[in-house]
């Protein structure tokens, strides 16, 4: 039980590094299955199951895209849009991260910011 609560923290402790990055909106840790393990958004409508899943859909895709290319398997997606960016990066064959980030935020740093963090997560998983 104690094992389960400690997980349960050190999730909840990655969200709350990722929340606090300068431009994020919305983030999630989410297995490769496509389940929302932590998430945090500071806006109400958003579908946490939903955007779990297709982030997870995402990876895949460009992971089957990659290899269908002979290119090793991708380690951040981004997805641009008008208002905002998705990243989308990979913590190795375990999970991915999901944030949404304001378009005002300093995209290469908080690129930096999020990789680092997977890296963290993966070496523990």
């Amino acid at each position: 039980m104690s094992g389960h609560h400690s997980m349960r923290e050190e999730t909840r402790r990655c969200i709350e590094e990722i929340r606090s990055i300068a431009g994020v909106v919305a983030c999630a840790l989410v297995s490769c299955e496509g389940l929302a393990i932590s998430k945090y958004s500071q806006e109400d409508g958003l579908s946490s199951s939903l955007f779990a899943a297709m982030s997870a859909t995402v990876l895949a895709a460009a992971d089957t895209v990659c290899s269908s290319v002979h290119v090793q398997r991708p380690s951040v997606i981004t997805i641009t849009a008008i208002d905002a960016t998705i990243l989308i990066v990979s913590v190795g064959e375990v999970a991915l991260i999901a944030a949404v980030i304001d378009k005002s935020a300093d995209l290469p740093t908080v690129r930096r910011q999020l990789s680092d963090m997977a890296a963290r997560i993966e070496e523990v998983a």
